[in-house]
């Protein structure tokens, strides 16, 4: 049986400069830690489950000089092959408080004197099929960049960026929440905006419990879906090659990294809420040909000041190439 695996918990435990490798001494809410920030979805204390254990990673990497530096650059640009064929993901969910306080940690694992008994538990635990909680109580200045409700994570004052699995996306989902209740799919694999939807962000029983690597569910309903073709063209309006880089956030709006036919483009995807209006706003360095932007069969819906209509398609005007955007109108 095929197994879709998706590294998303303790991936995001490294991602911050690390050379010291003693922990706070405050096991416990560490612990704690490891378990809200959505670690525990795919690794166990003391056993494998979808990735390698916290015991096995502390082992690796904890009296390895080039330990520190080697799980750093893997959790930002994401690797695969060095715990068989898992992937990992670049994660950007917990904060660099939050992320060095469980890296420290997770070095001093192996020499824990709570190993026996972490591995006991956790032997009942996988016997009984129980599912493992991912909503313990954590002290205030520990606190994620979201709130939690058991596995439902809701949005708070910033946007949030998970990778996941979504409905209707490939197994490359990025799912993007927005203050005021607005979120959005973007599907790295095709390097294009999804659909939006409206009401809560995504509950994530099914993907960081049990087995994991399952979809997480929309808490709220459609308001909005792309069209199926990407929308973009570069000279011509044949299908364009594109290729997925990555992208950047600093507690604002992810801005997605790709190439369309090896030139860089950067896009921001955003929403206006006084208008209920989606904005797509793109740079493009080096393009000479001309930029067509196709909204397939919903053009009624779009408008640009950047470019111009021509029969169902927009032409970017020569001097916006570098920079433009088109807005989406939502009922």
């Amino acid at each position: 049986m095929l197994r879709f695996i998706f590294l998303f918990g303790m991936v995001g435990s490294f991602a911050c400069p690390l050379f010291a490798s003693k922990s706070n001494g405050n096991e416990p809410t560490e612990k704690a830690l490891y378990k809200a920030s959505g670690c525990i979805a795919c690794h166990r204390m003391t056993l494998d489950h979808i990735g390698p254990s916290m015991l096995a990673v502390s082992q690796k990497y904890a009296n390895d000089p080039n330990g520190a530096s080697m799980v750093l650059d893997s959790l930002k640009n994401g690797a695969k092959g060095k715990w068989g064929n898992n992937v990992m993901p670049p994660q950007s969910h917990v904060s660099d408080h939050n992320l060095q306080l469980l890296t420290n940690w997770a070095l001093t694992i192996k020499d824990s004197p709570h190993l026996e008994s972490w591995q006991k538990a956790e032997l009942v635990t996988q016997e009984s099929n129980t599912v493992l909680s991912t909503d313990p109580p954590l002290d205030a200045k520990y606190s994620l960049p979201e709130n939690r409700v058991g596995t439902v994570v809701e949005v708070k004052d910033e946007p949030i960026v998970y990778r996941t699995y979504l409905p209707g996306a490939s197994s490359r989902a990025i799912a993007v929440g927005l203050p005021g209740g607005i979120s959005y799919a973007f599907d790295a694999k095709l390097c294009k905006l999804l659909y939006f939807w409206e009401g809560g962000f995504l509950d994530f029983e099914k993907s960081w419990t049990g087995h994991g690597g399952w979809y997480s569910k929309l808490m709220g309903t459609k308001i909005f879906e792309a069209p199926a073709n990407f929308p973009l063209r570069m000279g011509s309006k044949q299908s364009p090659v594109v290729k997925f880089v990555g992208y950047r956030t600093d507690g604002k709006l992810p801005t997605f990294l790709y190439q369309i036919n090896g030139l860089s483009v950067e896009e921001t995807i955003g929403f206006d809420a006084d208008n209920r209006t989606i904005v797509l706003s793109f740079k493009v360095s080096g393009a000479e040909e001309p930029i067509y932007f196709d909204p397939g069969q919903s053009s009624s819906i779009w408008s640009s000041d950047d470019a111009v209509e021509q029969k169902g398609a927009w032409k970017v005007h020569p001097e916006k190439r570098k920079n433009f955007s088109f807005l989406a109108q939502v009922k």
